[in-house]
């Protein structure tokens, strides 16, 4: 019973380990942050902690340093469009922005040459 309990409570951490992020995340419009120079702007400097966050800026900024060091690994197919193309976009509009934030949340440039394969095939 002993081992059964404790089989049982690594499946559970396995799994939870594994789970992908909740779907609120799907739900963005990532063309109006992208387009938007002001919203884009708050964004990153809520994520940089630089200025305040909403509720959304929150949730990325909760996410981004795993999403960032395993090139989205945990994402669904649809969080995976969502963050090539705010990521992309953030570069697109400005690298040296796009740099200081990969060094902000990869400091180590851990997975670095991961994400830029994700980010130009969705690898």
């Amino acid at each position: 019973m002993k081992n059964l309990l404790l089989c049982l409570c690594v499946l559970i951490a396995v799994a939870l380990s594994t789970a992908q992020y909740h779907n609120r995340y799907e739900n963005v419009n990532a063309d109006v942050i992208i387009q938007n120079e002001r919203i884009l702007l708050a964004y990153y400097r809520c994520v940089m902690d630089r200025g305040p966050c909403n509720k959304d800026g929150k949730n990325f900024k909760k996410v981004l340093p795993e999403t960032l060091s395993t090139a989205c690994g945990r994402c669904n197919p649809v969080q995976k469009l969502l963050v090539r193309k705010l990521l992309n976009g953030i570069r697109a509009k400005s690298e040296p922005r796009f740099l200081e934030l990969l060094d902000k949340y990869d400091p180590k440039r851990t997975n670095r040459d991961a994400l830029y394969d994700f980010l130009s095939n969705g690898v």
